[in-house]
């Protein structure tokens, strides 16, 4: 065998079977490699053949660390949380020094992550659709959103922020809503508004909708604590 055979032979990384479970290395440069077609072609198809061929590794090899299309994107949704920092911007959300605060970092983080996130929800909205495990597990992600959306207004009725005669249930489902994927494709991507048009103004209207405040007025209450009782 010529050396520019075997040179050809040792990039395509075909992982033998008899590695249980696979190559760490090679799952990482799959991974990788999705993540970077699903990006580039925004959410467009993208084939298993087109993954293995961006990796350079052979489709044996692909399918040795995923059984199929949809255990390759359910892997893909947690390697791009950890790659886009996902668990410590929501501990920036806990961390803030108010309830007011905390909302206004919670839509700062949508505001910055979304572009990342959008194409590969697209992809995985159409994969989930055929799939359990992946239609469970995107439940599950909406789920813990809920969650956090509900601690973040037990947080806002504990300082006393929440909107009078406001039910926190209905503030959680109301901040879920409004934070959600959907709602952020259709004013950044259909309707053009910027980043910084999204952050704005959709935190204002949080703010006015859970707390009853105008903007201003909740500003100072993220910087200083708890809003000041009418005298």
């Amino acid at each position: 065998m010529s050396s520019d055979v075997r040179q050809r032979k040792l990039k395509l990384d075909t992982v033998s079977s008899q590695v249980g479970g696979g190559d760490p290395l090679t799952r990482q440069r799959i991974l990788d490699a999705a993540l970077r077609l699903i990006t580039k072609r925004g959410g467009a198809d993208v084939k298993l053949a087109d993954v293995a061929r961006a990796a350079q590794v052979s489709r044996q090899a692909l399918y040795l660390h995923f059984a199929d299309r949809a255990a390759l994107f359910l892997a893909l949704v947690r390697h791009a949380d950890e790659r886009r920092g996902l668990a410590a911007a929501v501990q920036r959300i806990a961390d803030a020094p108010t309830g007011v605060a905390s909302l206004r970092e919670a839509v700062a983080m949508q505001a910055r992550m979304n572009p990342k996130i959008w194409p590969l929800a697209r992809i995985f909205e159409s994969v989930r659709r055929l799939d359990a495990a992946a239609e469970r597990s995107w439940q599950d992600r909406l789920e813990n959103r809920l969650q956090g959306c509900r601690r973040l207004v037990a947080r806002l009725a504990r300082e006393g922020a929440l909107r009078q005669g406001l039910k926190p249930a209905v503030a959680a489902d109301l901040l879920w809503t409004l934070t959600s994927l959907r709602m952020w494709e259709d004013l950044v991507l259909q309707r053009g508004w910027s980043a910084e048009q999204y952050e704005t103004r959709l935190g204002d209207v949080l703010l006015t909708v859970l707390t009853g405040s105008d903007h201003n007025e909740a500003s100072r209450t993220a910087k200083g604590g708890r809003r000041a009782s009418p005298g």
